[in-house]
């Protein structure tokens, strides 16, 4: 399981996506967080929500 931490400054959402952290990062590389940043932004279109329009920072974690 890759988790990503989005954090909007007044609030933190995090989004569990499906896979294994070691084979992506391994597969991906120097992009592996952007890739799982751009993925989890997906999902949350995907799943119905609606991101604010701040700047946000983001964590991937295993």
């Amino acid at each position: 399981m890759i988790i990503v931490k989005i954090d909007f400054g007044d609030y933190q959402l995090n989004v569990y996506l499906e896979g294994d952290y070691q084979k992506e990062q391994k597969r991906l590389g120097d992009a592996f967080e952007e890739a799982m940043y751009k993925k989890a932004i997906a999902q949350t279109k995907k799943d119905g929500w609606a991101l604010p329009p701040l700047k946000r920072f983001f964590e991937v974690t295993e």
